[in-house]
Protein backbone atom coordinates (compact mmCIF):
# COMPACT_ATOMS: atom_id res chain seq x y z
CA UNK A 1 0.00 0.00 0.00
CA UNK A 2 2.78 2.43 0.86
CA UNK A 3 5.88 1.31 -1.04
CA UNK A 4 6.79 -0.18 -4.38
CA UNK A 5 9.31 -2.94 -3.55
CA UNK A 6 10.58 -3.09 -7.14
CA UNK A 7 11.47 0.62 -7.07
CA UNK A 8 12.52 0.80 -3.44
CA UNK A 9 10.52 3.95 -2.75
CA UNK A 10 7.07 5.20 -1.70
CA UNK A 11 4.26 4.93 -4.21
CA UNK A 12 3.51 8.01 -6.29
CA UNK A 13 0.43 9.12 -4.36
CA UNK A 14 2.29 9.21 -1.05
CA UNK A 15 5.23 11.03 -2.65
CA UNK A 16 2.87 13.71 -3.96
CA UNK A 17 1.16 14.08 -0.58
CA UNK A 18 4.45 14.44 1.28
CA UNK A 19 5.74 16.90 -1.31
CA UNK A 20 2.65 19.12 -0.93
CA UNK A 21 3.07 19.12 2.85
CA UNK A 22 6.77 19.90 2.50
CA UNK A 23 6.04 22.75 0.10
CA UNK A 24 3.59 24.38 2.50
CA UNK A 25 6.02 24.05 5.39
CA UNK A 26 8.56 26.16 3.52
CA UNK A 27 5.85 28.46 2.12
CA UNK A 28 4.90 29.29 5.73
CA UNK A 29 7.94 31.58 5.64
CA UNK A 30 5.50 34.07 4.06
CA UNK A 31 3.87 34.58 7.44
CA UNK A 32 7.12 34.46 9.37
CA UNK A 33 8.22 37.52 7.36
CA UNK A 34 4.97 39.43 7.88
CA UNK A 35 6.09 41.37 11.02
CA UNK A 36 8.99 42.84 9.02
CA UNK A 37 6.51 44.93 7.06
CA UNK A 38 4.79 46.53 10.03
CA UNK A 39 1.54 46.17 11.87
CA UNK A 40 -0.79 45.30 8.99
CA UNK A 41 -3.49 42.69 8.50
CA UNK A 42 -2.86 39.42 6.70
CA UNK A 43 -5.07 40.56 3.82
CA UNK A 44 -3.11 43.80 3.45
CA UNK A 45 0.18 41.95 3.60
CA UNK A 46 -0.78 39.40 0.95
CA UNK A 47 -2.15 42.03 -1.42
CA UNK A 48 0.50 44.73 -0.97
CA UNK A 49 3.73 42.74 -1.01
CA UNK A 50 3.13 40.46 -3.97
CA UNK A 51 6.78 40.31 -5.04
CA UNK A 52 7.78 39.12 -1.57
CA UNK A 53 5.04 36.49 -1.65
CA UNK A 54 6.02 35.03 -5.02
CA UNK A 55 9.73 35.10 -4.09
CA UNK A 56 8.98 33.01 -1.01
CA UNK A 57 6.83 30.61 -3.06
CA UNK A 58 9.63 30.22 -5.62
CA UNK A 59 12.05 29.48 -2.78
CA UNK A 60 9.63 27.02 -1.15
CA UNK A 61 9.01 25.22 -4.44
CA UNK A 62 12.73 24.92 -5.22
CA UNK A 63 13.66 23.54 -1.80
CA UNK A 64 10.66 21.22 -1.54
CA UNK A 65 11.22 19.81 -5.02
CA UNK A 66 14.95 19.32 -4.39
CA UNK A 67 14.31 17.43 -1.14
CA UNK A 68 11.39 15.39 -2.45
CA UNK A 69 13.21 14.57 -5.65
CA UNK A 70 16.27 13.25 -3.84
CA UNK A 71 14.75 11.47 -0.86
CA UNK A 72 11.26 10.48 -2.05
CA UNK A 73 11.62 10.02 -5.81
CA UNK A 74 15.27 9.00 -5.65
CA UNK A 75 15.94 10.92 -8.85
CA UNK A 76 17.82 14.08 -9.74
CA UNK A 77 16.41 17.61 -9.76
CA UNK A 78 17.52 18.04 -13.38
CA UNK A 79 15.54 14.97 -14.48
CA UNK A 80 12.30 16.98 -14.10
CA UNK A 81 13.10 18.70 -17.39
CA UNK A 82 15.68 21.16 -16.11
CA UNK A 83 18.62 19.72 -18.04
CA UNK A 84 19.57 20.75 -21.56
CA UNK A 85 21.15 23.99 -20.36
CA UNK A 86 22.34 24.90 -23.87
CA UNK A 87 18.75 25.13 -25.06
CA UNK A 88 17.31 26.76 -21.93
CA UNK A 89 17.64 30.37 -23.09
CA UNK A 90 16.39 29.76 -26.67
CA UNK A 91 13.38 27.82 -25.36
CA UNK A 92 12.53 30.40 -22.69
CA UNK A 93 12.80 33.31 -25.14
CA UNK A 94 10.83 31.52 -27.84
CA UNK A 95 8.07 30.69 -25.35
CA UNK A 96 8.08 34.24 -24.00
CA UNK A 97 7.60 35.84 -27.42
CA UNK A 98 5.16 33.16 -28.59
CA UNK A 99 2.97 34.10 -25.64
CA UNK A 100 3.44 37.78 -26.53
CA UNK A 101 2.11 36.97 -30.01
CA UNK A 102 -0.82 35.07 -28.49
CA UNK A 103 -1.80 37.97 -26.20
CA UNK A 104 -1.25 40.51 -29.01
CA UNK A 105 -3.33 38.38 -31.37
CA UNK A 106 -6.17 38.28 -28.86
CA UNK A 107 -6.01 42.06 -28.49
CA UNK A 108 -6.22 42.53 -32.28
CA UNK A 109 -9.16 40.14 -32.57
CA UNK A 110 -11.13 41.81 -29.79
CA UNK A 111 -10.36 45.25 -31.24
CA UNK A 112 -11.56 44.08 -34.66
CA UNK A 113 -14.85 42.83 -33.19
CA UNK A 114 -15.36 46.00 -31.16
CA UNK A 115 -15.11 44.14 -27.87
CA UNK A 116 -12.39 46.38 -26.42
CA UNK A 117 -11.29 49.96 -26.83
CA UNK A 118 -7.89 51.38 -25.88
CA UNK A 119 -8.62 54.42 -23.70
CA UNK A 120 -5.15 55.31 -22.43
CA UNK A 121 -1.48 54.39 -22.86
CA UNK A 122 1.14 54.66 -20.13
CA UNK A 123 2.01 53.10 -16.79
CA UNK A 124 1.12 54.67 -13.44
CA UNK A 125 3.96 55.86 -11.21
CA UNK A 126 3.95 52.59 -9.26
CA UNK A 127 2.54 49.11 -9.90
CA UNK A 128 0.15 49.55 -6.98
CA UNK A 129 0.69 49.12 -3.25
CA UNK A 130 3.77 47.05 -2.58
CA UNK A 131 7.49 47.42 -2.09
CA UNK A 132 7.36 51.13 -2.86
CA UNK A 133 5.24 51.61 0.28
CA UNK A 134 7.92 50.04 2.45
CA UNK A 135 10.62 52.57 1.58
CA UNK A 136 12.21 50.74 -1.34
CA UNK A 137 10.88 53.49 -3.60
CA UNK A 138 13.43 55.88 -2.10
CA UNK A 139 16.13 53.90 -3.89
CA UNK A 140 14.35 53.10 -7.15
CA UNK A 141 13.68 55.49 -10.02
CA UNK A 142 10.02 54.80 -10.71
CA UNK A 143 9.21 55.19 -14.39
CA UNK A 144 6.99 53.28 -16.78
CA UNK A 145 9.89 51.00 -17.70
CA UNK A 146 10.74 50.53 -14.05
CA UNK A 147 7.20 49.49 -13.20
CA UNK A 148 7.11 47.04 -16.09
CA UNK A 149 10.44 45.61 -14.92
CA UNK A 150 9.04 45.17 -11.40
CA UNK A 151 6.03 43.30 -12.79
CA UNK A 152 8.20 41.23 -15.13
CA UNK A 153 10.34 40.07 -12.19
CA UNK A 154 7.19 39.01 -10.38
CA UNK A 155 5.93 37.03 -13.37
CA UNK A 156 9.32 35.38 -13.91
CA UNK A 157 9.13 33.99 -10.39
CA UNK A 158 5.51 32.88 -10.83
CA UNK A 159 6.22 31.21 -14.15
CA UNK A 160 9.24 29.40 -12.73
CA UNK A 161 7.71 28.02 -9.55
CA UNK A 162 4.32 27.07 -11.02
CA UNK A 163 5.92 25.17 -13.90
CA UNK A 164 8.41 23.50 -11.56
CA UNK A 165 5.56 22.30 -9.33
CA UNK A 166 2.73 21.57 -11.78
CA UNK A 167 4.44 20.49 -15.02
CA UNK A 168 7.55 19.36 -13.20
CA UNK A 169 7.11 17.51 -9.93
CA UNK A 170 3.38 16.77 -9.89
CA UNK A 171 3.09 15.78 -13.55
CA UNK A 172 6.16 13.54 -13.37
CA UNK A 173 4.85 11.68 -10.35
CA UNK A 174 1.32 11.43 -11.70
CA UNK A 175 2.80 9.90 -14.86
CA UNK A 176 4.77 7.42 -12.75
CA UNK A 177 1.67 6.41 -10.84
CA UNK A 178 -1.04 6.26 -13.52
CA UNK A 179 0.57 6.62 -16.92
CA UNK A 180 1.12 9.72 -19.02
CA UNK A 181 -2.29 10.01 -20.70
CA UNK A 182 -4.30 9.90 -17.49
CA UNK A 183 -1.73 12.15 -15.81
CA UNK A 184 -2.30 14.78 -18.51
CA UNK A 185 -6.04 14.79 -17.84
CA UNK A 186 -5.69 14.87 -14.05
CA UNK A 187 -3.02 17.59 -14.18
CA UNK A 188 -5.12 19.82 -16.45
CA UNK A 189 -8.19 19.32 -14.25
CA UNK A 190 -6.25 20.24 -11.10
CA UNK A 191 -4.86 23.34 -12.79
CA UNK A 192 -8.31 24.46 -13.89
CA UNK A 193 -9.91 23.84 -10.49
CA UNK A 194 -7.19 25.79 -8.68
CA UNK A 195 -7.93 28.81 -10.88
CA UNK A 196 -11.68 28.35 -10.32
CA UNK A 197 -11.24 30.17 -7.01
CA UNK A 198 -9.83 33.29 -8.72
CA UNK A 199 -11.87 36.51 -8.87
CA UNK A 200 -14.49 36.56 -11.66
CA UNK A 201 -13.89 32.87 -12.51
CA UNK A 202 -16.68 30.76 -13.97
CA UNK A 203 -17.30 27.43 -15.65
CA UNK A 204 -16.05 28.68 -19.03
CA UNK A 205 -12.84 30.18 -17.67
CA UNK A 206 -12.13 27.04 -15.64
CA UNK A 207 -12.48 24.90 -18.76
CA UNK A 208 -10.25 27.17 -20.83
CA UNK A 209 -7.62 27.22 -18.07
CA UNK A 210 -7.55 23.42 -18.40
CA UNK A 211 -6.61 23.89 -22.07
CA UNK A 212 -3.84 26.24 -20.94
CA UNK A 213 -2.68 23.48 -18.61
CA UNK A 214 -2.36 21.18 -21.63
CA UNK A 215 -0.55 23.92 -23.55
CA UNK A 216 2.08 24.04 -20.80
CA UNK A 217 2.37 20.23 -20.63
CA UNK A 218 2.81 20.14 -24.40
CA UNK A 219 5.80 22.42 -24.05
CA UNK A 220 7.42 19.70 -21.95
CA UNK A 221 6.32 16.90 -24.27
CA UNK A 222 7.45 18.71 -27.44
CA UNK A 223 10.95 19.51 -26.21
CA UNK A 224 11.65 17.15 -23.32
CA UNK A 225 12.40 20.13 -21.06
CA UNK A 226 10.47 22.63 -18.95
CA UNK A 227 12.14 25.71 -20.46
CA UNK A 228 9.58 26.32 -23.22
CA UNK A 229 6.69 26.00 -20.75
CA UNK A 230 8.38 28.37 -18.30
CA UNK A 231 8.95 30.96 -21.02
CA UNK A 232 5.35 30.72 -22.22
CA UNK A 233 3.98 31.03 -18.70
CA UNK A 234 6.06 34.14 -18.00
CA UNK A 235 5.21 35.73 -21.34
CA UNK A 236 1.49 35.03 -21.19
CA UNK A 237 1.00 36.46 -17.70
CA UNK A 238 3.20 39.48 -18.45
CA UNK A 239 1.72 40.48 -21.79
CA UNK A 240 -1.96 39.80 -21.12
CA UNK A 241 -1.91 41.87 -17.91
CA UNK A 242 0.87 44.46 -17.43
CA UNK A 243 1.36 45.16 -21.14
CA UNK A 244 -2.03 44.82 -22.86
CA UNK A 245 -4.27 45.57 -19.89
CA UNK A 246 -6.52 42.49 -19.74
CA UNK A 247 -7.39 40.73 -16.53
CA UNK A 248 -4.77 38.09 -15.69
CA UNK A 249 -6.82 35.05 -14.62
CA UNK A 250 -9.23 37.41 -12.88
CA UNK A 251 -6.59 39.64 -11.29
CA UNK A 252 -6.28 43.31 -12.23
CA UNK A 253 -2.93 45.11 -12.17
CA UNK A 254 -1.14 48.17 -13.47
CA UNK A 255 -0.80 48.03 -17.24
CA UNK A 256 0.71 49.87 -20.20
CA UNK A 257 -2.64 49.93 -22.02
CA UNK A 258 -5.92 50.85 -20.38
CA UNK A 259 -8.86 49.05 -21.95
CA UNK A 260 -12.61 49.52 -21.90
CA UNK A 261 -14.17 46.09 -22.34
CA UNK A 262 -17.68 45.59 -23.73
CA UNK A 263 -19.72 42.79 -25.21
CA UNK A 264 -20.50 39.37 -23.74
CA UNK A 265 -17.93 37.90 -21.38
CA UNK A 266 -17.74 34.67 -23.39
CA UNK A 267 -16.29 36.72 -26.26
CA UNK A 268 -14.32 39.50 -24.54
CA UNK A 269 -13.25 37.51 -21.49
CA UNK A 270 -14.74 40.18 -19.23
CA UNK A 271 -12.99 40.89 -15.97
CA UNK A 272 -11.32 37.47 -15.98
CA UNK A 273 -9.31 38.17 -19.11
CA UNK A 274 -8.54 36.24 -22.32
CA UNK A 275 -8.75 32.90 -20.50
CA UNK A 276 -12.48 33.53 -20.13
CA UNK A 277 -13.08 34.02 -23.86
CA UNK A 278 -13.88 31.42 -26.51
CA UNK A 279 -11.94 33.55 -28.99
CA UNK A 280 -8.69 32.43 -27.37
CA UNK A 281 -9.24 28.78 -28.43
CA UNK A 282 -8.12 29.14 -32.09
CA UNK A 283 -5.11 31.10 -30.84
CA UNK A 284 -4.29 28.20 -28.50
CA UNK A 285 -4.53 25.78 -31.44
CA UNK A 286 -2.09 27.88 -33.49
CA UNK A 287 0.25 28.04 -30.50
CA UNK A 288 0.24 24.24 -30.21
CA UNK A 289 1.16 23.89 -33.90
CA UNK A 290 3.97 26.41 -33.44
CA UNK A 291 5.28 24.55 -30.39
CA UNK A 292 5.20 21.30 -32.35
CA UNK A 293 7.29 22.92 -35.09
CA UNK A 294 9.74 24.33 -32.56
CA UNK A 295 10.12 21.00 -30.76
CA UNK A 296 10.71 19.03 -33.98
CA UNK A 297 13.12 21.64 -35.35
CA UNK A 298 15.20 21.86 -32.21
CA UNK A 299 16.54 18.45 -31.27
CA UNK A 300 17.97 18.03 -27.76
CA UNK A 301 21.30 19.84 -27.64
CA UNK A 302 22.76 18.11 -24.60
CA UNK A 303 23.70 19.68 -21.28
Amino acid sequence: MFTNPAEGRLRAGWRILLFVLLFWVFAALIFVLKPVFGDITKREYLSRYSLVIVAVLAFAASVAVAIARKYLDKKSFRSLGLGGIRRALPDVLFGFFLSAAMAGGFLLVTLAFGLVEITAIGMPDTPGPGLWDSGFGDYIQVMSGGVLFFLLMEHILVGYWEELVFRGYLFDNLSDGMGQNLAIGISCAIYGLIHATNPNAGILSTGIIMFFGFLRIYGLLATGFLWLSIGMHIGWNFFQGPVFGFGASGHQMASLLELEISGPDWASGGEFGPEGSLLILPILALALLTMRWWGSRNKPLGN
